[in-house]
């Protein structure tokens, strides 16, 4: 006998085939979020399943950055190219996506051809009658909007909107966690990228400093053997100097009744040998300070005696060339501390070259004043690039400065270091002596680098500025330390 079922029989069972291919379509999904990581190809195959599962004509999906943003074409299925590029321009705001876009909702429009808002006519050209618009929200942010479309009129039920909804949040956990997933994989391809510059980078700059250290290595060797080659060829020199100077000397008084040309040559002699001599001397002395091998007495220096001394050694050289030589200010109570002798060199070489660079009827002074700790400490920035060592000291105290200006040529902002440097001359050392207001001759280069050596020997310092007395001058500053005697007990 032949069992029928009944209508509620057979309504049970239909809604049990609705669940299960409800259930077995949320496990594609599901399926499909798992498996694909690339970006273009989840939304390809989503729109496949989607179109398959709801007999669709075809769809495509807009992806969104925020509301004002034009939307995106990421994805189609059953879409032309030239309407792919008319759906592409849509502005926003506009069309009938735009409405899911405001409402964070799905939209169903069962006839095109009654809508108003239609934006691109050309899907009605293409046989377009149904619309549905569902929202890709993720994490409660929408990320872009997924439609398909019919060639015929179709009104879609709630419930397949319901299934679709849940499929689409499926899809768009799927979409953002795959978007993390490549800025995380572009972020490591970037940071690998810096590494490999980074390291490339310490390469080079290992090789780099590994060059400057040989180079430094042979610049000190070269600047070594050079400095032994001075003060060997000075001190080789020394004696058969001295015995030449000697011998002229023995000649020039046993035998006077030689000629005048004899007597000249004589006195011709023994003066390049004078010259020679004292430029062995100068190679020696700079031997002895960079050697730190010279002995200074440390005694109280009646500073007016010292300075009277020097422009009265100069007097004669100064009214030959039409130059006024003054002292200026120079109170009683300073007196530095040092050696007489070596103190008095090193001032008679800044002296000689003020004589050098001044041209007639211009003037030198020299003066003395007491430099404080806070004014040496104001001018620090000015006086630091001529001795670093300087201020060092701890703690600094006050000093006597030496001032001696001119009314010279001057010296260019650019020489100023280097002329305190060994055989360098400012300027053009060839011109030296072929210009109306040079005393001398080319020089070794050697006066301004031992005054300089010297008076740091006592701990003192010396820089150079522009003349206060002469738009063209310059002012020779010397910084010595104050004699201050120990108290006395009782």
């Amino acid at each position: 006998m032949e069992k029928y079922s009944t209508p509620t029989q057979q309504s049970t069972k239909k809604a049990e085939s609705d669940y299960i291919r409800e259930l077995q379509l949320i496990r594609q999904v599901a399926r499909l979020t798992a498996s694909i990581r690339d970006r273009r190809v989840l939304l390809k195959r989503m729109l496949i399943l989607l179109n398959e599962a709801f007999a669709t004509s075809g769809g495509g999906i807009y992806q969104i950055h925020d509301a004002d943003s034009p939307l995106n074409l990421v994805a189609k299925l059953n879409i032309g190219d030239e309407l792919s590029l008319e759906l592409q321009k849509v502005p926003a705001g506009k069309g009938m996506m735009s409405q899911v876009v405001q409402s964070g909702e799905p939209c169903s429009w069962p006839d095109l051809e009654k809508e108003d808002q239609l934006y691109c006519q050309g899907v009605l050209a293409a046989g377009w009658h149904s619309l549905l618009g569902l929202p890709l929200i993720a994490h409660e942010r929408l990320i872009g909007v997924v439609f398909l479309f019919q060639n015929r009129l179709r009104e879609f039920s709630p419930a397949e909107i319901e299934l679709l909804c849940e499929c689409c949040l499926l899809f768009a956990a799927a979409i953002d966690s795959s978007e993390l997933v490549e800025k995380l994989e572009w972020q490591h391809r970037l940071t690998h990228a810096s590494q490999r510059e980074l390291d490339r980078s310490r390469k080079q700059l290992r090789e780099h400093v590994t060059r400057l250290e040989e180079s430094n290595r042979s610049l000190e060797q070269a600047n070594q053997m050079k400095d032994r080659f001075l003060a060997l060829a000075s001190h080789e020199l020394r004696t058969p100097l001295t015995w030449i100077m000697a011998a002229t000397e023995l000649l020039e008084n046993e035998l006077k009744e030689l000629p005048e040309e004899s007597q000249a040559l004589l006195k011709t002699i023994f003066k390049g040998g004078k010259q020679l001599s004292d430029l062995v001397e100068d190679l020696l002395e700079i031997a002895r300070i960079e050697a730190h091998d010279i002995y200074l007495a440390k005694e109280s220096i009646d500073l007016p005696l010292l300075l009277g001394d020097i422009v009265i050694q100069f007097e004669d050289e100064a009214l030959r060339r039409q130059l006024t030589l003054e002292i200026g200010d120079c109170p009683d109570h300073l007196a530095p501390v040092g050696d007489y002798h070596h103190l008095r060199q090193a001032l008679e070489r800044i002296l000689k070259n003020a004589l050098k660079f001044t041209p007639p009827g211009g003037f030198i002074r020299i003066e003395a004043s007491q430099r404080t700790a806070d004014e040496l400490l104001q001018l620090r920035s000015q006086m630091e690039p001529f001795c670093v060592s300087f201020f060092q000291k701890t703690p600094l105290l006050d000093h006597v400065e030496i001032c001696i200006s001119d009314s010279g040529v001057g010296i260019d902002q650019k020489d100023r270091l280097q002329i305190f440097d060994k055989f360098h001359g400012a300027g053009d050392i060839s011109l030296h002596g072929k210009q109306k207001y040079s005393v001398q001759g080319p020089s070794a280069g050697l006066g301004l680098p031992l005054a300089k050596g010297m008076i740091e020997a006592h701990g003192g310092m010396i820089w150079v500025d522009s003349s206060k007395y002469s738009k063209s001058g310059s002012n020779f500053r010397v910084l010595l330390p104050l004699y201050k005697p120990r108290n006395q007990d009782g």
